[in-house]
């Protein structure tokens, strides 16, 4: 598995949907310094509020999600002042990734305001912004 040191990693950024606009600062940040999103999901977040209206959306939304992790070499987590669901799964499948070995860098950003035990799996990072992050490669 590849490092960070190089340009294109594959980035996969989560967080909470009411945070939308966060998550699409941190993927620009990401863009800006040269990797790749695997997913953007934060484009189209209206039908949030209702996903059993839209079972068939939502069972296609969960799919290009979770493969987008599985594809990531790096998953960063947005920790928000708002509340997550989806973001916990995704953390997990990053975090099952992680103890495999597949999967070097689960990156928790910002400051914590719901506190889960796995924000402190000693295989997340925790950094204050995505430029911390994105600071430590060249």
């Amino acid at each position: 598995m590849g490092g960070c040191n190089s340009a294109g990693v594959k980035i996969y950024v989560s967080g909470p949907v009411s945070d939308a606009t966060t998550v699409q600062e941190v993927q620009n940040a990401v863009v800006a310094a040269g990797h790749e999103l695997t997913l953007d999901w934060s484009a189209d977040v209206a039908f949030a509020q209702d996903y059993a209206s839209q079972a068939e959306r939502s069972a296609r939304m969960a799919q290009e999600e979770l493969a987008a992790v599985l594809e990531a070499d790096a998953v960063l987590v947005v920790a928000s002042e708002h509340d997550g669901r989806g973001m916990f799964v995704e953390l997990g499948a990053a975090l099952t990734r992680a103890s495999r070995g597949e999967l070097d860098h689960v990156v928790l950003l910002g400051e914590i305001h719901h506190e889960s035990v796995f924000y402190f799996h000693p295989l997340v990072q925790r950094v204050p912004a995505v430029e911390d992050w994105l600071a430590q490669f060249p």
